[in-house]
């Protein structure tokens, strides 16, 4: 019998897509460049892949992340999609915690390794491809859901952060702007206008049909004008966000205001508010509720939660996970995130999925609606976005 060497093999085809199918996608890019058929293949492999994934951490106080950079190199090893985009919920505290990068230069001391400690937001870009965008959105508290036990955690009190991995989608788009608001507030100081060109900072282009903007700004106060621009200009889009200790882009970091539009014919997304004086599990039930009537589908979701400080378990008389185990029960295989942060901003927007499919478009404002309030206090503001 002839000997068959492993080199023979891989020839196959359906026996080198079976294996190669089963890599992750970073050691599939590397596979790549082994030859022209492996090329294709993984090609072929990867545009198939359109997984949204996440991931969860919590630190002691003192350990910090050094502990736990290996479980952050091991998720972007690992991730089965190319990140097109990667979404980072971080405690503030956690987030001034330094990472030690390891020195590849052969005479480093490992004393010196120090001299080579970044913060999260600059580690994780280490490890990201050059042309995927990373967003992180720093307070006080996060919430956070496993990957393994989909289980969702609102964390207050406890050093935690936790990621979320968007590939590249056929008919969903993010676009990313940013507005510096003190160079706003003066030009109206100055004029004595208060308007605000939503052209002259969007990035969108004007083809694109914008489903919601995730609103974050890390100063105390932003010009309410600015919101309800947006508001009129995307007409019927879900606007969804809040006040945070800090934001860090590796595309801006600078701005005060940064805007990440979801758009696309693919993209569904909804939202309610849950106001000041809610404050038992059945009241956020019947709210919440209203949110699965909407009838969404689950698959390829993901939700945001942005809640103030003020709410959480103070607020629920020491029960924890209120309104995340709510969520839960109405959303079990949606993955929630999000923050506990200094204000919020957003309002209910409960359009339903059948009626999106049966029209093909989401329809206009009404002329002269008076638009809903944007800002807010002690509330929870809660968006769910599907892309089917």
């Amino acid at each position: 019998m002839e000997e068959c060497h492993a080199s023979e093999v891989l020839r196959l085809p359906v026996i080198l897509y079976k294996i190669l199918n089963f890599l992750p996608c970073k050691a599939l890019n590397s596979c790549s460049r082994v030859c022209k058929v492996w090329n294709e293949y993984a090609a072929t492999i990867k545009k198939k892949r359109m997984k949204i994934e996440w991931m969860a951490l919590e630190c002691d106080e003192e350990e910090g992340l050094n502990s736990k950079a290996e479980n952050l190199c091991s998720f972007i090893e690992q991730l089965s999609s190319e990140p097109d985009h990667l979404l980072m919920f971080c405690t503030s505290r956690l987030y001034e915690s330094p990472i030690s990068l390891p020195s590849s230069h052969p005479t480093r001391f490992p004393r010196n390794a120090k001299c080579e400690a970044v913060e999260v937001s600059t580690f994780m870009e280490t490890l990201l491809p050059k042309i995927c965008p990373m967003f992180a959105l720093v307070a006080d508290g996060v919430v956070v859901t496993d990957q393994k036990t989909n289980k969702t955690c609102e964390m207050e009190d406890r050093d935690a952060l936790t990621l979320l991995s968007i590939p590249k989608i056929d008919g969903f788009d993010m676009y990313t702007f940013y507005v510096d608001i003190y160079t706003y507030a003066n030009r109206m100081d100055e004029s004595g206008s208060g308007l605000f060109e939503v052209d002259q900072v969007s990035t969108v282009p004007a083809d694109k049909e914008v489903k919601a903007i995730l609103f974050f700004c890390d100063e105390p106060f932003c010009p309410p004008e600015i919101g309800y621009t947006l508001l009129q200009h995307y007409k019927s889009c879900v606007i969804a966000g809040g006040y945070v200790d800090n934001f860090n882009s590796n595309r801006n970091s600078e701005a005060s205001l940064m805007c990440i539009a979801l758009c696309g014919p693919r993209v569904h997304a909804a939202s309610v508010i849950i106001r000041e004086e809610v404050n038992t599990a059945q009241e956020v039930d019947k709210i919440i509720k209203k949110l699965k009537d909407c009838n969404i589908p689950e698959e390829n979701s993901f939700a945001f939660m942005f809640a103030c400080i003020g709410r959480g378990r103070g607020h629920f008389k020491g029960s924890e996970n209120v309104e995340s185990s709510v969520f839960r029960k109405y959303f079990p295989k949606t993955p929630l995130f999000g923050f506990f942060g200094n204000g919020e901003v957003g309002f209910e927007h409960l359009h339903k999925y059948e009626e999106n499919i049966k029209t093909g478009e989401v329809p206009s404002e009404i002329p002269n609606k008076p638009l809903p309030k944007l800002y807010h206090a002690y509330t929870t503001i809660i968006c769910l976005v599907s892309i089917i």
